[in-house]
């Protein structure tokens, strides 16, 4: 799947605060194909590490700016929602994380 093609949400700055996303089935899938889910790769390290003490992140330059803009909206909205399993929050974030830093 190109991530670059997803349907994400449009999120405001309240639904990104009160997120209640669920996980979408295709991204679960796509994490899992990628080795995401209980995975042990620097992205999944990278979200523990955002998950539990915050940070800043390096976005790579050459991202069409629509899809910049809507993953990581995306990304930060379904890291703060209580609605997924954790394990499906990591590999999913590990998956959007993947696509958008460096």
């Amino acid at each position: 799947m190109d991530l670059k093609e997803f349907d994400f949400p449009d999120l405001d700055d309240v639904a990104i605060a009160f997120s209640t996303l669920r996980t979408d089935p295709k991204l679960l899938a796509e994490a899992r194909d990628r080795g995401f889910y209980s995975g042990h790769t620097k992205w999944n390290k990278m979200f523990s590490d955002l998950f539990s003490s915050g940070g800043q992140l390096k976005i790579k330059k050459d991202l069409p700016v629509e899809f910049k803009t809507k993953a990581l909206k995306y990304l930060k909205a379904f890291m703060g929602s209580f609605a997924p399993k954790h394990e499906e929050k990591e590999a999913i974030c590990a998956l959007l994380l993947s696509e958008i830093c460096e």
